[in-house]
């Protein structure tokens, strides 16, 4: 399937030969321009879900790629195989290390969340404790 914006021509792509890269470009514009820790959390999981995220499909586009390499049966094919297996593993690497990335980000809204604002007091004998913040439901993957 070819995106919307194939045949689009920008100054540094006049031939509209990469429109794959204009839609990560528009996905960067939008974090840019956001003001929500939020929204950009939810644009940075656009990227880092590890099982659609762009950085996984990456990942399984360089995989193809080192096959379609060996199926050449040529010395350079073999190496060629050989680092665009690296270059998925280490994309695979990324998306492990900002596994949390999503989340953090998300922390760093200044407005507390429904999820952040729910307190808890806990008294006993009469005795008012300190109130706690139950922290956010951590994301499971």
């Amino acid at each position: 399937m070819v995106p919307a914006t194939a045949g689009v021509t920008t100054p540094t792509d006049p031939n509209g030969r990469y429109p794959y890269g204009r839609q990560i470009l528009a996905l960067t514009d939008q974090l840019n321009g956001t003001t929500s820790f939020e929204r950009a959390a939810a644009l940075t999981d656009q990227v880092l879900d590890p099982i659609d995220g762009l950085l996984e499909r990456l990942a399984e586009f360089f995989e193809a790629a080192a096959e379609k390499a060996k199926d050449s049966d040529h010395d350079d094919g073999f190496d060629l195989h050989y680092d665009l297996q690296d270059a998925a593993s280490t994309l695979r690497g990324l998306v492990e290390d900002l596994h949390v990335a999503v989340d953090r980000m998300r922390a760093l809204d200044p407005r507390p969340s429904a999820r952040q604002s729910i307190k808890a007091t806990v008294t006993g004998s009469g005795i008012g404790l300190p109130t706690a913040v139950l922290p956010p439901p951590g994301r499971t993957r």
